[in-house]
């Protein structure tokens, strides 16, 4: 029988089990944190992408596309930004690096024609 990880009698595991969970939570809460406070972000030399900055503490990036559209990527690693600011075509890198290799949010839609 498994001891009780309190007074109130929750098995251990179901402890365990819970902050199992926790990290993807505590990522969320980063995330919406820099949600809340816009990602101060460059100009590009791009005819699709307008912008793009990153946030190390939250490992998010953050896109501006010349539609208007603004997107942030989740969970990518600094390494990814660096190469994006360096590749000779900053919307092809895009294309094959970032786009639908991480999550994502959008943050505004793109402008109404």
């Amino acid at each position: 029988m498994e001891k009780p990880a309190r007074a109130c009698g929750i098995s251990r595991r179901a402890v365990l089990g819970f902050f199992l969970c926790v990290p993807s939570l505590a990522f969320l809460a980063t995330a919406r944190a820099a949600a809340d406070g816009e990602i101060k972000r460059q100009p590009l030399q791009s005819s699709v992408l307008e912008s793009a900055g990153y946030d190390a503490k939250a490992r998010a990036l953050e896109i501006a596309f010349h539609s208007g559209a603004i997107y942030r990527y989740l969970e990518v690693p600094g390494e990814i930004f660096r190469r994006l600011l360096a590749a000779e075509s900053k919307g092809r890198f895009f294309s094959t690096a970032i786009r639908d290799k991480f999550r994502s949010e959008r943050v505004k839609p793109r402008n109404a024609k």
